[in-house]
């Protein structure tokens, strides 16, 4: 079970790299490129940002991997830390800048990760 759980939690996370470059690539990333009346260094620094953003969540994929394959629960409570920090974050910062979360749902995405790599680890 508790390789399934880890599983179930690396594919979700997969599937949230594939939004995030395809559907958030075409809603962000570009517009954010072509918003000129930035500073270069803001635009670029974003663009970055998303990059790590993109990186960062691939490892939360692959440590979930890593935890089915090799069975070393470090790599899921790796992995299930990062997603939990996703959460908070995202739900903390829209919450800080007065936004609603269905505008920006991002945070959001990563509580059914977090979970699952939880209820793994305590399996």
């Amino acid at each position: 079970m508790q390789n399934t759980l880890f599983l179930a939690a690396g594919a979700l996370a997969a599937l949230w790299i594939v939004v995030h470059t395809f559907v958030g690539g075409r809603q962000i990333a570009r517009p954010l490129l072509a918003a000129t009346e930035l500073a270069s260094v803001v635009r670029h620094t974003q663009y970055l940002c998303w990059h790590l953003t993109t990186l960062s969540i691939a490892f939360i994929a692959a440590f979930f991997a890593a935890a089915v394959v090799t069975g070393v629960a470090a790599y899921a409570t790796a992995a299930t830390v990062l997603a939990l920090g996703f959460f908070v974050v995202g739900i903390g910062i829209v919450i800080a800048l007065g936004e609603a979360h269905a505008r920006l749902p991002q945070g959001w995405l990563f509580l059914p990760v977090a979970a699952l790599g939880l209820a793994g680890l305590v399996q």
